[in-house]
C-alpha cells in the first residue's frame, strides 16, 4: 500500500467517524424537538450532546485545515445546533446584582440521611448555608421531614410528603395567599405550589421533582445486562417525564398569576421536556447565568438538570449557582424584579 492509499484510507476512516457522530447529533436534535416514543430508549444520548457537539467542531476544524469539502457535513450540523438554540455554555458576564425577590432551589438529597457523604454535620451545614444566603422563597427537593428543624427560621411552609417522610417543600417569610399540589393520575404528586404577596402583586411559585433515570453510569459494565438495564430504565423514565411535564405545564399556563418554577427535571437542557418549558417560559440561567451552568455533581462533564423558570413578564436581575457540595446537587438562586 503506497502513501497515497494510506492517506485515502485514513481520510475515509475519519469521515466514517464524522458521519457516525453526525448521526448521534441528528438523533439528539430529533429528541430535542419531538416526543418520539420510538426513540425513547435512546433519550439518554442527550446527556452526552455537548461531547458530540465538541467532536463535531473538531471534525469541522480538521476538514477546514485539509481544505476538504467534507467540511460541509459538520458545518451543516453547526448551523442546525445553532438554529435549535442547543447551547451548553452561557456567554453572559457574571452579575453582582442581588436586588429583588430571592428564590433558591436546592435538591438536598434527604439531608444525607443515608450517609452518602461521610459527615454527620450535613443538615447543620445546609442550615448555615441557607441562613447565610437568606432566600425570600426556598424550594427543596428530596426533602426529609426528620430534618425540618433546619428551616425553623421561616414563618410559613408548604410541605407535601409522598411516603417515608420524604417529599417536597417550599418555605417563605412572605404572606401566603394559597397553596396546593399538582397531581398526575398513576404518578401522584409531581409538584407543589404557593401563592404569595410581593410588593402588592401575587406570584405563584412551583416546586417540582421529576422522575429519575435511576441509572448509575459509573457502576455500569460493558455487557448485555447493563445495556438492557439502560434501555429499560431510560424508556420508563422518558414516558413518566413526558406525562409529568405535560401536566405541570398545563397547570402553570392556567395560573391566574405570573409563575416561577423551581425544578429538578432529572434531564438536561437538550431534552424535549426542557424545550417544552422554554417554549412557554424563560430559563433564568439563559437570562442571567454564566458558564456551563453545571448543577449536578458528575465528574466527567458538566450537567445541568436543576432549573428556575419564570413567566416572560418577570425580569431576572441575577442567577447564581453555588459551588458548595453538601448534596449531589448544587443550590441555585434567582433574583427577580417584581
Amino acid at each position: 500500500m503506497n502513501l497515497f492509499q494510506k492517506k485515502s484510507f485514513f481520510s475515509s476512516f475519519v469521515f466514517f467517524l464524522n458521519t457516525f457522530n453526525s448521526i448521534l447529533i441528528v438523533i439528539c436534535l430529533i429528541l430535542y424537538n419531538y416526543s418520539v416514543p420510538f426513540f425513547s430508549t435512546l433519550s439518554f444520548l442527550t446527556f452526552f450532546f455537548p461531547i458530540f457537539a465538541f467532536i463535531n467542531l473538531i471534525f469541522l476544524i480538521y476538514w477546514v485545515l485539509k481544505l476538504d469539502l467534507k467540511l460541509i457535513l459538520p458545518l451543516i450540523l453547526v448551523f442546525c445546533i445553532y438554529s435549535n438554540s442547543m447551547f451548553f455554555y452561557a456567554l453572559n458576564e457574571p452579575e453582582s446584582d442581588k436586588n429583588g425577590l430571592h428564590l433558591m432551589s436546592y435538591n438536598v438529597r434527604l439531608f444525607n440521611h443515608y450517609k452518602w457523604i461521610e459527615s454527620e454535620n450535613i443538615p447543620l451545614e445546609i442550615q448555615k448555608f441557607i441562613t447565610n444566603k437568606k432566600p425570600d422563597v426556598l424550594a427543596i427537593q428530596e426533602y426529609h421531614d426528620k430534618y425540618k428543624r433546619v428551616f425553623k427560621t421561616f414563618k410559613n411552609r408548604h410541605v407535601v410528603l409522598s411516603g417515608n417522610n420524604v417529599g417536597q417543600a417550599i418555605y417563605t417569610n412572605n404572606k401566603l395567599i394559597n397553596k396546593g399540589t399538582v397531581e398526575l393520575p398513576d404518578f401522584g404528586n409531581i409538584a407543589i405550589f404557593i401563592d404569595l404577596l410581593q410588593n402588592k402583586d401575587t406570584i405563584r411559585f412551583y416546586n417540582a421533582h421529576f422522575e429519575s433515570f435511576k441509572v448509575d453510569l459509573i457502576a455500569l459494565k460493558a455487557d448485555v445486562k447493563s445495556a438492557k438495564e439502560i434501555i429499560f430504565k431510560t424508556k420508563k423514565a422518558y414516558l413518566v417525564q413526558k406525562n409529568q411535564s405535560s401536566a405541570l405545564i398545563k397547570h402553570m399556563l392556567k395560573s391566574p398569576y405570573p409563575v416561577v418554577l423551581a425544578a429538578d427535571l432529572n434531564n438536561t437542557q437538550h431534552s424535549f421536556f426542557y424545550k417544552q418549558f422554554i417554549d412557554n417560559f424563560n430559563d433564568s440561567f439563559i437570562s442571567k447565568g454564566a458558564g456551563f451552568g453545571a448543577t449536578y455533581d458528575f465528574k466527567f462533564m458538566p450537567i445541568r438538570i436543576d432549573y428556575l423558570f419564570n413567566s416572560r413578564s418577570i425580569d431576572v436581575n441575577n442567577f447564581i449557582i453555588y459551588s458548595n457540595l453538601l448534596s449531589d446537587h448544587k443550590p441555585i438562586s434567582v433574583f427577580l424584579n417584581i
